[in-house]
Parts: C-alpha cells; sequence; structure tokens
C-alpha cells in the first residue's frame, strides 16, 4: 500500500488535478491531505467538490486533516481578532468562490465536521497539519495539532517522524530536531527518516507549488505541481 500525502491546497484546484492525475492513487492506495483546503487560491468551491468525491471513492482510505483554516471555519464564534487574521489570509476568496456557485461557505461546515480529523498515526510516521509537542501525539493540545509554528520554526522535534503543512516554505524540508535541516528534492527517492518532521506546505495560494508526497516500504518520493499562479 502505498501513502500518498498532499499538502496544504488553498483553493487551488487546477494543482491539485494536476497532482492527483500525476499521483495517481488507486483504491488500494491510502490518501491524506493534510488540511487547509480553502482560502487564497479562487477556486475554494471546486477544491471542496473534488475532496468530497475523492472521500467517496476511496472511503475509509482517504483522511483529511483539520488545518487552520479549516479551524477558522469551523469554531461557531471566533474572536475579533481571529476573524481579521482570517481575512488577511484569504476569507473573502472562499466566500466569492462559494457565492458565485450559489452557495455559502458555511454550507460546507456539516462534512468537515464528520470528516476532519485532528491527526493520523501509522509505523514509523505521523501526519498532523501544524504541530506536536508531546508523545504520544494524543497527548498534544487542539490548539498546537492546527495552529502551532513551532515544531518548524525551532526545529527541535526529535519524536517519531512527523509530516506536516502549515508554514510555506520555498521546498519541502526535513528538520532534523537538533538544529539542522535538509531541502528535498523532487523525483528522488529518500529513505523515510525516523524522527524529525518533513514539511511539504510549499506556498499553495501563495504563488509557490503543490507539493505530494508518496511513501511506500519505508521510502518517499516528493512530487509537485507547478505554480498556483496566484
Amino acid at each position: 500500500m502505498r501513502t500518498i500525502i498532499i499538502g496544504d491546497i488553498h483553493g487551488c484546484i487546477e494543482p491539485f488535478c494536476i497532482l492527483l492525475e500525476t499521483l495517481k492513487p488507486e483504491k488500494s492506495d491510502r490518501l491524506l491531505l493534510l488540511g487547509d483546503l480553502f482560502d487564497r487560491g479562487p477556486s475554494s468551491w471546486e477544491v471542496f467538490q473534488k475532496v468530497m468525491e475523492l472521500e467517496q471513492t476511496y472511503g475509509e482510505s482517504f483522511i483529511l486533516l483539520r488545518g487552520n483554516h479549516e479551524d477558522y471555519l469551523l469554531q461557531s464564534e471566533l474572536s475579533a481578532s481571529l476573524r481579521k487574521i482570517w481575512e488577511r489570509v484569504g476569507r473573502p476568496a472562499t466566500e466569492r468562490s462559494f457565492r458565485s456557485h450559489g452557495m455559502n461557505m458555511y454550507d460546507a461546515v456539516p462534512w468537515l465536521k464528520e470528516h476532519c480529523r485532528l491527526f493520523w498515526k501509522d509505523d514509523g510516521f505521523q501526519c498532523v497539519h501544524a504541530g506536536v509537542k508531546n508523545e504520544p501525539i494524543e497527548e498534544t493540545e487542539i490548539h498546537t495539532l492546527i495552529h502551532d509554528h513551532g515544531i518548524v520554526r525551532k526545529n527541535a522535534y526529535q519524536g517519531i517522524l512527523t509530516i506536516v503543512g502549515h508554514i510555506a516554505l520555498e521546498a519541502p524540508t526535513w528538520f532534523d530536531g537538533n538544529g539542522q535541516e535538509a531541502i528535498l528534492s523532487y523525483g528522488i527517492h529518500y529513505k523515510l527518516p525516523k524522527s524529525g518532521v518533513i514539511c511539504i506546505d510549499t506556498g499553495c495560494g501563495k504563488g509557490g507549488a503543490l507539493t505530494g508526497m508518496v511513501i511506500e516500504d519505508q521510502m518517499f518520493t516528493l512530487f509537485c505541481a507547478g505554480s498556483s499562479g496566484i
């Protein structure tokens, strides 16, 4: 079984579809999205339709993690400061996209509540949108899982290999937790590290590419679908 992981999509349907066509997930694969489906890019409604279609196709093999942008949408009440942040990081684009199709973006809330997870674990690695501080990951507070920046910026996490999005980088990067980092190239077969963090958010929706990661037999390969054009 392959595990296919896709980074933050941010309302960019074209690179999302191109990456899916490149990776060609099969029903025997596991397909995992790291969250932040919406905001910034022009096509959040189209991304949402595609994601619902994927869930129907892959069933239990489809995994969607809750990102901070889903969290803004799912919270029943946001503070004034969080609403300002959300406005700045792309909420208006999502409103326009849904409205252009006769929908309100809050129409997506029931489906997201049913399908979003906070994290996912496998033998040898785990996935979360933003960060982890405690092991096991179940003991990490929700805010850290969804919103934290420290796991990348501090580069001090040395636990089980954790694959994240959330922080837009110029290229996918491995952080060893001891202050060292390594830029990862696309199309190269790497041995899966036992610890540290791999961040595959490469700025889709900010003019960067959308990155996908394929894990199989303790090896991984990275792929990208060009610039989002935003």
